[in-house]
């Protein structure tokens, strides 16, 4: 399937409020179904809220817990995808993931956030795989915030295959020239697609900014949302990752060899 849609759900989220942000994510996934969107993107740790701090303990849940089991159902009754961000427990760590469910209600799998930003630190522990993910629409990988600023996980990601990256967001103000141009390299550098969808509103003294976005491959926008509610969906043409490569093709042109030897 080369053109498919994808919503961006730039939500508000209520801190703490778990049962509060699960009605808004099946509402945001009925909404977008009704466009014809294959999959949705939210926010990173949108069931929780960001600013957790020794809560996290209490609200982090398995990937077989009840929040993700009833988006899983409701993916399956909409015949629509969804990719949310949760604090996830495993054993006595807790990570900062994105699971991936399918249209058909499925777990494509999780990924865990390896770039932990500021006190994260102090209650995540860190991811340790780029998995892609395979679905009928393409190859994915995730990323969440923090990890756009790093070029070797994108380009981890594009070797690997991923046509499209999707990014769940939690970035505030100052960081919005952070955002636009991060967004733009790691798309244009891997010839793939990048999307984001970013939180909007106050959380604690903290404003997140919004501008949810998709950028093509050759770093064209063609789609941004500007600081309140919004709920977009987009289509995506997946076989214009390979038609954008053109004489630049910095994935065949890599130096390999070169930058083992120099330590990457």
């Amino acid at each position: 399937m080369s053109t498919w849609n994808l919503g961006l759900a730039q939500l508000r989220s209520s801190l703490f409020e778990k049962e509060t942000n699960l009605r808004r994510v099946l509402e945001a996934m009925s909404m977008a179904s009704s466009k014809q969107a294959s999959y949705v993107l939210f926010p990173e740790l949108y069931m929780t809220g960001y600013f957790l701090g020794e809560r996290v303990f209490d609200l982090a849940e398995p990937l077989e817990g009840e929040t993700i089991t009833r988006i899983r159902e409701q993916a399956k009754r909409l015949n629509t995808g969804a990719i949310i961000g949760f604090p996830e427990r495993e054993g006595d760590n807790i990570y900062n993931s994105a699971a991936f469910i399918s249209r058909q209600g499925e777990i494509l799998g999780t990924y865990r956030k390896c770039h932990l930003f500021d006190q994260e630190k102090l209650y995540f522990s860190p991811g340790e795989q780029a998995p892609v993910f395979e679905a009928p629409e393409g190859k994915f990988g995730i990323m969440i915030t923090y990890d756009m600023e790093f070029p070797e996980l994108a380009r981890v990601l594009a070797i690997k295959g991923a046509q499209v990256i999707l990014i769940l967001s939690s970035n505030m103000i100052p960081y919005q020239p952070y955002q636009h141009i991060y967004l733009r390299a790691r798309a244009i550098e891997n010839h793939v697609f990048v999307a984001t969808a970013n939180k909007v509103g106050l959380e604690n003294d903290t404003l997140f900014f919004g501008e949810s976005e998709i950028i093509h491959p050759t770093g064209t926008s063609l789609y941004k949302s500007l600081n309140n509610e919004d709920l977009a969906v987009v289509p995506i043409t997946l076989t214009e990752t390979s038609s954008s490569k053109g004489v630049l093709n910095y994935m065949e042109n890599r130096r390999g060899d070169l930058y083992r030897r120099e330590g990457l």
